[in-house]
């Protein structure tokens, strides 16, 4: 088993726009190409205590949606997991957790030993319009090419981006037949090679750009968010990814063209997420955290299974965790802090598709 803490001996200059960033989630693929030397694996009293935890929380009928810390003791996992959340903020900005007991539990007990863990972490937030603290990441035979449709209800390759949240987890209960790797990118070091290369180009992305709902808002909202795709606040660098989702928004009423600057600095961003990715495999059990603020995730396409009970299937979780990195009010303020919030639309936990 690997040690996947870094932040202990972590460093962080103060980020200031058109400067080079010094953030220790801006490693090298090389770095963290070897999953094995850093990924944390559940030991078997780990595996009772979450177990224990789960049949608790069952039998106690406590919900699920708000879930806390508090509500679902872990007693010598919850220090793993208190230095885990240590890592997305101050260390590499993802963790991956080995061994969650798939085959031992129910799908009722897979969900609430996830939110378990996520609760350890950060408070659960909405995903989508039906108001889904819990996300399914499966192909349902949905059009890419629709602008309403999220990547994740295909099999298709999904281009580098961020979700509206702090930290993201997937976990992973059944794998493709082939494909369907994960990938991890770094916008700490895609900006300092943008700036290094074309500081015009990264200036460019210092400015808004507008990026689609998707359709999921409320009546008489626009169907876009504002936001750029390189900010600092507070001696801190964030990112959002510079993805479909901006395209998609092109022709939005209200939306305005992207200037010449931006279209040409796609091209440009795209190829430097290529070369500060890693592809990583996952297997069955695996539990993949990552840091939205700092960290680009993409996934290759796949073939699946034909049988149903076989196909690929992925849980994921939106977390929030409003006293960690520093980001813009704004961004607090929207979805980063609450999540897809519509009027009318009570949170919930779907335990299927």
């Amino acid at each position: 088993m690997g040690d996947f803490r870094t932040f202990q001996n972590s460093r962080r200059q103060p980020a200031q726009p058109m400067s080079p960033v010094i953030d220790p989630a801006g490693w090298a693929p090389a770095d963290v190409a070897n999953v094995e030397d850093w990924a944390y694996v559940l030991d078997d009293r780990q595996i009772g205590e979450l177990i224990d935890s789960v049949r608790a929380t069952l039998r106690n009928k406590l919900s699920l949606v708000t879930l806390r810390r508090e509500d679902f003791p872990l007693p010598t996992l919850a220090a793993v997991l208190a230095d885990m959340r240590m890592e997305l903020l101050d260390g590499r900005g993802m963790v991956m957790l080995r061994g969650f007991p798939v085959t031992q539990l129910s799908r009722e007990e897979q969900v609430a030993a996830y939110l378990g863990l996520g609760a350890h972490l950060g408070r659960l937030v909405t995903q989508n319009a039906e108001g889904h603290v819990l996300g399914h990441v499966t192909d349902l035979g949905a059009d890419k090419n629709d602008p309403n449709t999220r990547g994740y209800i295909t099999n298709d390759q999904i281009a580098f981006h961020t979700d509206s949240t702090d930290f993201v987890g997937l976990l992973c209960l059944q794998t493709a037949r082939s494909g369907g790797e994960s990938r991890v990118s770094n916008s700490v070091s895609i900006y300092n090679r943008m700036l290094a290369a074309r500081p015009d180009l990264a200036e460019a992305l210092i400015a808004d750009f507008y990026y689609t709902l998707h359709g999921e808002r409320n009546e008489g909202e626009p169907n876009w968010y504002r936001q750029p795709v390189f900010s600092f606040n507070e001696g801190y660098f964030s990112a959002c990814g510079y993805s479909a989702y901006v395209l998609k928004a092109q022709g939005i009423p209200g939306v305005p063209p992207l200037t010449e600057k931006q279209r040409e600095a796609l091209p440009v961003y795209r190829q430097l997420a290529e070369e500060c990715a890693v592809d990583m495999g996952f297997e069955q059990g695996d539990i993949q955290f990552l840091n939205n603020h700092v960290l680009l995730h993409s996934r290759r396409a796949y073939q699946d299974w034909p049988e149903k009970g076989r196909k690929r299937h992925l849980l994921r979780l939106w977390l929030n965790d409003p006293v960690g990195r520093p980001i813009p009010e704004y961004r607090r303020q929207g979805r980063h802090g609450g999540g897809v919030l519509l009027k009318g639309v009570t949170p919930n936990v779907p335990f299927d598709v």
